[in-house]
C-alpha cells in the first residue's frame, strides 16, 4: 500500500456541488487516496460548500458529468469565487485538478483502467506517470 494516502474530494458537478459516487470512490481508493464524499455503488450525492471547506481535502478532483476539460475550465470560476477557496489546502498546494469527465470518468466501461491511471498519477506523481497530463487532466492553477 502506498503511503501517505491523500484525502480527495471528487466533484462531479460544480453548481450546485455534487460529489462523485458510483465507481469513483473505489477508483480513488485503488489509486491510493482516501475518498471524502460519495459512496461506492451509490448515486452521486449533493454536497454543500461548507462540507468541502470543513473537510479541507489534500486534493480536489473536478470532472463534471458530460464535460471535457475546456468546458469545465469555463465553469471553474464558480468554484474559485466561493468564500475560503483560496484558503483550502488543495488550492494552496496547487493540488486542484480538472479532468475530462466525459471521456474518462462519467461512464463505466473500458476507459476505467485509464481513469485509474489518471487518478494514480495525480495522487502519487512521485511514483506514477502515465502521460495523461493535458489530454486527460490539467492542474487548475496552470490554466
Amino acid at each position: 500500500m502506498i503511503e501517505p494516502r491523500p484525502t480527495v474530494a471528487c466533484i462531479e458537478w460544480i453548481a450546485p456541488l455534487m460529489a462523485a459516487g458510483n465507481w469513483m470512490p473505489e477508483l480513488v481508493e485503488m489509486a491510493g487516496g482516501i475518498n471524502l464524499f460519495g459512496q461506492a455503488g451509490k448515486h452521486s450525492p449533493w454536497m454543500n460548500w461548507e462540507e468541502l471547506v470543513k473537510a479541507d481535502p489534500d486534493l480536489i478532483f473536478i470532472s463534471p458529468c458530460g464535460f471535457d476539460i475546456a468546458r469545465t475550465l469555463e465553469e471553474a470560476h464558480l468554484l474559485v469565487a466561493l468564500p475560503e477557496w483560496g484558503r483550502l489546502k488543495a488550492v494552496l498546494r496547487g493540488r486542484v485538478f480538472v479532468a475530462d469527465g466525459n471521456k474518462y470518468f462519467n461512464r463505466p466501461g473500458p476507459r476505467l483502467a485509464e481513469s485509474l491511471e489518471i487518478l494514480a498519477e495525480l495522487l502519487h506523481p512521485e511514483i506514477f506517470d502515465f502521460n495523461h497530463m493535458n489530454e486527460g487532466w490539467v492542474c487548475l492553477r496552470d490554466t
